[in-house]
């Protein structure tokens, strides 16, 4: 593993040129299962999807993936780890590709690993000290499981090349144990109910939806819609019955007009 300081400041990149090579790739495929736990899975979704909303919310670019390559090593493209989460401000990255620094100019911005039977050991040891190394400004770790952290939600911001630990606190009106994130500028919330990490929406001031949630919100709001469909499907086609009555009923007045004036019984003015 060769990790120095580069030329633009940034810790854990190795001091070379990118290659100039057009086909050179970086796989975002770590061919590693992407959760061992169902636990796992639905919070791994959970968080990107929070910080994808909390992305489109701030009006702000940016990257964010679950489960992607994350390289280290310019001349070693077995050299990476995979956060289960990364985010990355103001680069796009290809659905298809892995991160590499020296490609995009930056380190990401923030990465979160989901603790798993598997994986928790490496999680706070090998993984922590090479996000630390690499220079990455925050790590965060959840255990969905509720068994293999000393606490469900942690937290690091680097400081001097050091992660330093983020201090979570209760939040009784929200209901959860919150952490700040700079990074975010916003906070993760551990719910003290339902032990499940959320993300807050600092403008709407909610949580994030979880994407079960906006599962559900989505066919509520698409329930309701067909309902005001049928309401007003229902509306138009009595306004059509109503307009065909006085068509109805207009006609026939005028077809008696006719009779009376072919039986020389014009009708009167009213106003005579």
């Amino acid at each position: 593993m060769a990790l120095t300081r580069d030329r633009n400041g940034w810790d854990g990149v190795v001091l070379r040129d990118p290659p100039q090579e057009p086909g050179i790739r970086y796989p975002s495929d770590d061919d590693e299962p992407m959760a061992d736990t169902e636990l796992q899975y639905y919070a791994i979704t959970d968080a990107v999807f929070a910080l994808k909303m909390h992305l489109r919310q701030l009006g702000r670019a940016g990257t964010v993936r679950g489960n992607c390559a994350l390289y280290y090593d310019l001349d070693n493209l077995t050299a990476y780890v995979a956060p289960d989460v990364l985010l990355a401000y103001e680069v796009a990255v290809p659905g298809e590709e892995g991160y590499a620094p020296w490609v995009y100019g930056k380190v990401p911005d923030l990465v979160m690993e989901m603790a798993s039977p598997s994986t928790h050991p490496q999680d706070s040891s090998l993984k922590w000290e090479r996000y630390a190394a690499l220079g990455i400004p925050e790590y965060w770790q959840y255990d969905p499981h509720h068994q293999y952290l000393t606490e469900d939600l942690l937290g690091w911001q680097l400081l001097d090349g050091t992660y330093v630990p983020i201090p979570l606190q209760p939040d009784s009106p929200r209901g959860a144990l919150i952490g700040r994130s700079s990074v975010l500028d916003t906070d993760w919330g551990l719910d003290t109910t339902t032990g499940i990490l959320r993300l807050w929406n600092p403008v709407q001031r909610r949580w994030y939806l979880t994407v079960q949630e906006a599962g559900t919100a989505h066919e509520r709001e698409a329930t309701r819609a067909d309902q005001e469909a049928t309401r007003a499907n229902r509306e138009a086609a009595r306004a059509d019955q109503e307009a065909a009555r006085v068509r109805e009923a207009e006609a026939e007045i005028a077809r008696l007009q006719v009779l009376l004036h072919r039986q020389g019984h014009a009708p009167k003015d009213p106003l005579d």
